[in-house]
């Protein structure tokens, strides 16, 4: 089903209009030419003098319109350029050493530039607008943290910067898709209101993003404007296989390229090649990111040392040598992408306390994940594999180390050595982030901001899960910092229960004074504040993350704007003031028996008061910032949330000037309405250090449980009931251990999980034989050593 385009009713309007007045002025004029009551000239005249003069009306009317226009473009460039450049910078971090980050570009089906390889990331606006017009489209892919972000935020920069060139498209907008939630209802891809859900969100999140009015924002989002949307994958995260959402979405942008002729998307190179076709995105080129080369790593590291410590590059040179070594092991790996160079960086910048030393050496990156370790884990694993599985060890001492090399950088041990040292590199990146906070690093402690962002990663837009176990279930959802839906941190039940017990005692308050003083046509006049008293005091005690929605929205669409804003910023607060006057005039009067004129001071005060504390309750309007939420319900409990997660030590009370200052040092970044997490893996990094201790202690004690039980069994009856129980607990925690740890641990916990089982069943015969049990107890000996193993390395 088609939609008409914005505008389009009225021209259409017009010219019907327009076609109707000619055809009636025609038949007027035929009609009277023979009785000769119309000169023909004379009405052709005053027709003409009538089109002139309504011409002269609406001629000042078009200009005014199209310069309001062109002003609110003009506004909307500037405010996408000083946003997105703030951005930026913060992403870059201190001083001018840039990322290496490098794509590779695929011209689209239908023709366009070539292909081109290795290109750096200043070039993207270039290749963008090299692209065959009038449809430009891209999509950018890559693994996790290989910078996708990054780059089109440079492309939405340099395009801003180059608005009104030649060659140059509409107004560029970067928005994130993970606040988008569908159309209501499940509507198809091709309806009109797909089509206005999604219109109303991207105007929504343009006003919010770049502090521009929705009025503004949506005549200047015409079919020429530059759709910057990032994140596809980020839509579904739960459900891996369908993605029913992003599937709709590229749908939508495929039948309606007439509407968004220029888009550009973000995903991971994964999941976008799980969709049909080989341009999910219609019309599509293609920039794909690259891993960091070796080289490309230490220059970019070597930079950072030479611009913030005079020079001294030397401290790198052990990584050099071992990545000239080991061009593929788990340090290269490690260094592979822009986001792990960052975490490197600021990890091995920070000086000591006395400041004359540094805290950390490169060094520990190869004496930690060097060759070296590599093929002596790898050597054990090759003898851990034989005597598990009874035979003899492979003949891998007697080849040369390059092999042995080449065989163990394409292991497993690899992997789990690189992802070893990535956990690593996240533990430390709050304490290196707190040391070199560009504004004021001695605001916080780091083990308090550590806990703070621990906490706040915790908040996920799912309901948690009943039980521990059940932790996987969300482990793939993201954080939601908007303000007004934080306050469940706070304590859900104290905070609903604070909340809704205030709003209903100021309820029975105002209906007690009523009974006791009032009259019943006085209580009649104030009926509406008892009414609005009553709602809010029934919305305090609701449960919902977002209690009030509808009073941060307004209604969608061209028709009531005026009205709406009016009855939101003066209609209401006079209403309040009206009766709350009304309300405190009545109910002192009573008190003191005053008799109007002759009023004392006293009822002008508690009139007074009462108009005061009406404007609040009759105000259903709020607004919310990036660090916190003012007037109506949610302003109410989100002052509320802050006291209470204040003295209960969960989150400062000022907990707005606490996430502006993360946002400054690095640890997080602005995404439409709210914060986010600086990055995915550094949320899911948080998320698991606070669900890991309720976890992983219960599964090592289950299997050292499992097999003291199989011990004590082993030559006595064939009872294994303890160890069976122990291994049931095991299990059950098995989905909730991969969710909250590495997958290293996940392995190696259903290892001895698997190698417990085994001994166990075997006991259970009754016919042991010493033999195989002595090899099967060895077995689960080695296996639940290796889960320590992997858990201590963990940390």
């Amino acid at each position: 089903m088609e939609v008409p385009k914005p505008g389009s009713f009225w021209r259409r309007a017009a010219i019907f209009l327009g076609v109707l007045l000619a055809g009636a002025g025609a038949v007027a004029i035929l009609r009277s030419w023979p009785t000769g009551d119309v000169d023909p000239f004379g009405a052709l005249a005053g027709g003409l003098g009538a089109v002139i003069g309504f011409a002269g009306l609406i001629l000042p009317a078009w200009e005014h319109r199209q310069s309001r226009r062109e002003g609110a473009v003009r506004a909307l460039v500037r405010a996408v350029d000083r946003h997105e450049d703030k951005q930026y910078r913060n992403i870059l971090g201190p001083g001018s050493t840039l990322l290496p980050v490098r794509f590779r570009f695929s011209a689209a089906p239908d023709g366009g530039p070539g292909d081109a390889e290795h290109e750096e990331w200043q070039t993207i606006a270039d290749h963008y607008l090299g692209l065959p017009g009038p449809e430009r489209r891209l999509a950018v892919t890559g693994a996790p943290g290989t910078g996708k972000s990054l780059l089109v935020r440079e492309l939405t920069r340099a395009l801003a910067s180059r608005h009104g060139e030649e060659r140059t498209d509409g107004v560029p907008v970067l928005i994130s898709l993970s606040s988008w939630g569908g159309p209501p209802g499940g509507e198809s891809a091709g309806s009109k209101a797909f089509h206005l859900a999604f219109r109303r969100w991207l105007v929504q999140q343009v006003s919010q993003t770049y502090g521009q009015p929705s009025d503004q924002v949506e005549v200047v989002l015409t079919d020429k404007a530059v759709l910057v949307l990032d994140g596809l994958d980020e839509l579904d995260p739960t459900e891996a296989g369908a993605r029913p959402r992003a599937v709709a979405l590229l749908s939508y942008l495929t039948m309606n390229q007439d509407r968004f002729r220029n888009v550009v998307i973000t995903c991971r190179k994964d999941v976008y090649e799980q969709f049909e076709g080989p341009t999910p995105l219609a019309g599509a080129a293609r920039a794909e990111l690259l891993p960091v080369p070796p080289d490309m790593a230490l220059d970019y590291l070597r930079s950072r040392s030479a611009w913030s410590h005079s020079g001294l590059t030397e401290r790198w040179d052990g990584v050099l040598d071992e990545m000239r070594v080991a061009p593929e092991g788990p340090l290269a790996r490690a260094l592979s992408t822009p986001w792990r160079l960052t975490m490197i960086a600021n990890a091995f910048h920070v000086r000591d306390e006395d400041g004359a030393g540094w805290l950390r050496d490169p060094s520990e990156l190869v004496t930690r994940w060097g060759h070296g370790v590599l093929r002596e884990r790898y050597r054990e694993h090759l003898a851990s594999y034989a005597a598990d599985h009874g035979r003899t060890e492979s003949p891998w001492s007697l080849r040369s180390p390059e092999e042995q090399l080449r065989e163990a950088e394409d292991s497993t041990v690899a992997d789990e050595m690189s992802s070893e040292a990535e956990e690593y590199l996240l533990s430390l990146f709050v304490d290196s982030v707190v040391a070199e906070h560009p504004r004021d690093r001695d605001r916080y402690p780091a083990e308090r901001v550590s806990a703070w962002l621990t906490l706040l990663s915790t908040h996920r837009a799912v309901s948690l899960p009943h039980e521990p176990r059940d932790l996987f279930l969300i482990a793939h959802a993201r954080a939601d910092l908007s303000p007004h839906q934080l306050w469940p941190l706070g304590g859900r039940r104290l905070v609903r229960r604070l909340h809704g017990s205030l709003n209903t005692l100021f309820a029975l308050l105002l209906v007690g004074l009523a009974a006791a003083f009032l009259d019943p046509t006085e209580a009649a006049l104030c009926f509406p504040l008892f009414v609005v008293a009553g709602f809010s005091a029934h919305l305090a005690w609701s449960d919902r993350a977002d209690i009030d929605g509808l009073s941060r929205r307004r209604p969608a669409g061209r028709t009531g704007r005026l009205l709406d804003l009016y009855l939101r910023v003066v209609g209401m607060p006079m209403l309040g003031i009206l009766f709350g006057g009304l309300f405190g005039f009545a109910v002192s009067a009573d008190i003191t028996q005053a008799q109007l004129p002759d009023v004392p001071s006293t009822v002008w005060a508690a009139t007074a008061a009462g108009a005061f504390l009406g404007v609040p309750l009759f105000q259903n309007w709020s607004v919310e910032t990036y660090t916190g939420v003012k007037g109506s319900l949610p302003g109410q409990r989100h002052k509320i949330f802050l006291v209470c997660a204040a003295l209960r030590g969960r989150l400062p009370l000022r907990l707005g000037r606490f996430l502006e200052w993360a946002h400054e040092g690095g640890l997080l970044r602005v995404d439409g309405r709210s914060f986010r997490f600086r990055h995915d893996e550094f949320e899911q990094y948080l998320w698991r250090s606070r669900w890991r201790p309720a976890i992983l202690p219960l599964c090592l004690s289950a299997t050292e449980a499992a097999l003291r039980a199989g011990e004590a069994t082993a030559g006595q009856s064939p009872d294994t009931g303890r160890m069976l129980e122990r291994l049931d607990t095991l299990d059950r925690q098995n989905g909730a251990l991969y969710a909250t740890c590495t997958r290293t641990v996940g392995v190696r916990g259903e290892e001895a999980s698997a190698a417990l089982r085994t001994w166990a069943n075997h006991l259970a015969t009754g016919a042991v034989d010493p033999e195989v049990n002595d090899a099967l107890r060895d077995r689960a000996e080695r296996a639940v050593r290796r889960f320590h193993e992997a858990a201590s390395r963990t940390g």
